[in-house]
């Protein structure tokens, strides 16, 4: 995994380059279209993706948890608003609109089953939701977060603990979000409308993404509930 993060930045860095020059063809082209709502969620989905590697560190996990929270919203909304359906694009005009109202709420079982009729099943879009907003309200949960991440600097003596245990589930898990986003971003799946990114501008994040399911999935897939109840996770 230490490889895998070491690359992550210039998979980034791909990733977001082409998703800013599609963003801008077809926000020239229609600023409240159906893509140019799923551009502007890859871009805001990447973009936190890029504040999340700098939080990973045992003194910053509490505030990681509350960027993985919007970080997976806005995906999931994207996959939510790739939908080529009627229905999709009647929520995409009234999303535009701004009006205060649930329209950013993503359909979880609908991208699950989605998601294992392509082949990647275990999506758990809201089960994975559930758990980060646990954590990014100030639950008893999230309070215990964070004095474990006081504690490592504040108290006297420094409490100390082992890095690798403690920081192992969260690399893991964010480098399965950058994988999911190029997955949901850039693939062009029948019944998804065409986003019609340039693969060859993005020569690096295929061999990532795949990596990312060998190497971290199956370790996100060992720690993911952790300590965390299941009568904990908010609705």
């Amino acid at each position: 995994m230490n490889e895998l993060m070491m690359n992550a930045p210039s998979v980034l860095a791909e990733l977001m380059t082409e998703l800013v020059r599609r963003g801008d063809q077809e926000y020239r082209a229609g600023s409240e279209s159906q893509i140019s709502a799923c551009f502007f969620l890859a871009i805001r989905s990447a973009s936190l993706l890029c504040s999340m590697i700098k939080l990973l560190n045992p003194q910053s996990r509490d505030s990681l948890e509350i960027l993985s929270r919007g970080f997976l919203e806005s995906r999931d909304l994207l996959m939510t608003y790739r939908f080529d359906q009627k229905g999709t694009r009647d929520k995409i005009a009234y999303w535009f609109k701004g009006n205060l109202d649930n329209s950013w709420k993503a359909e979880h079982k609908k991208c699950d089953e989605f998601m294992e009729k392509i082949g990647h099943p275990g999506s758990e879009f809201e089960k994975r939701w559930r758990m980060t907003t646990t954590l990014a309200h100030p639950t008893r949960f999230a309070a215990q977060n964070s004095v474990a991440c006081a504690t490592l600097w504040a108290a006297k003596p420094r409490r100390m603990d082992d890095y690798e245990t403690m920081m192992e589930p969260k690399v893991a898990d964010f480098l399965t979000c950058v994988a999911s986003l190029i997955i949901i971003a850039t693939y062009d799946f029948p019944g998804l409308t065409p986003l019609k990114c340039d693969l060859s501008r993005m020569p690096n994040i295929d061999k990532f993404r795949a990596d990312v399911f060998t190497i971290a999935v199956p370790i996100l897939n060992k720690n993911q509930d952790g300590d965390l109840p299941t009568s904990s996770y908010r609705s």
